[in-house]
């Protein structure tokens, strides 16, 4: 019976180990989120995601307004800082998707702005979703300010860098963005901008691999300035 009892606990912790070195291997390629991502609940589906919604239901987007429209990197820019002299509205959520923006894509095109700078899909590389999916999306996206705000100009802006480990899947995905995209909007990279040399966003520019600090926003502005209008 010791026997058995001592056979079963070897057992145990080599599968125990072999769990821990997968998961360090899934971690450090990047899959490990994708595989984790059904078990949580999404930033979607979170009261301050329905809180934003709500508030930019209220305050509607106008006419010759110039809109930053995306996930937690977008809301982190202090773009009337960025831009004291221009309509700004800043319409980015934290953890939102491009099938989320979809969701609410009538809240900017019912304004009719000027202008919208898009910057969405690095949320649904991270919750799995495939590159036709989000392709799929951002054209959709386009497509859809661009039906419902004809005088709308629209900037498609490439997906920022992460951890070395996403470099490959990004730089694929931003491809095949580019190229679906066409001549519905002007493409902005601004992923190379960011890039270091080992592959990763710029330790200057990001403190966690994915969203930006002053530097990166500041890079951001050189890269879009010329093109903001003024009122």
């Amino acid at each position: 019976m010791k026997k058995r009892i001592i056979k079963l606990l070897i057992w145990l912790s080599v599968l125990l180990n072999i769990l821990v070195v997968t998961a360090v291997i899934l971690a450090v390629t990047g899959k490990l989120i994708p595989l984790l991502a059904p078990l949580r609940m999404t930033n979607m589906e979170s009261p301050n995601y329905e809180r934003l919604v709500s508030q930019f239901e209220g305050f509607t987007v106008q006419s010759g307004d110039v809109v930053f429209l995306g996930d937690s990197i977008t809301q982190g820019g202090a773009w009337h800082e960025l831009f004291p002299n221009r309509p700004v509205r800043n319409r980015g959520i934290g953890g939102d998707r491009t099938k989320g923006i979809l969701n609410r894509i009538h809240q900017v095109t019912s304004g009719k702005p000027s202008q919208v700078f898009l910057l969405i899909g690095t949320n649904d590389v991270s919750f799995g979703e495939t590159d036709e999916t989000i392709v799929d999306n951002i054209v959709t996206i386009i497509e859809r300010i661009t039906d419902e705000s004809p005088e709308t100009q629209v900037f498609a802006q490439s997906i920022l860098p992460r951890g070395a480990s996403y470099q490959e899947r990004i730089e694929m995905l931003n491809s095949k963005i580019r190229a679906a995209i066409g001549d519905r909007a002007e493409w902005i990279d601004l992923y190379s901008l960011l890039l270091d040399e080992d592959g990763s966003i710029a330790d200057r520019y990001s403190n966690d691999e994915l969203h930006l600090l002053g530097a990166g926003y500041a890079v951001w502005k050189e890269a879009i300035a010329s093109r903001v209008r003024m009122p």
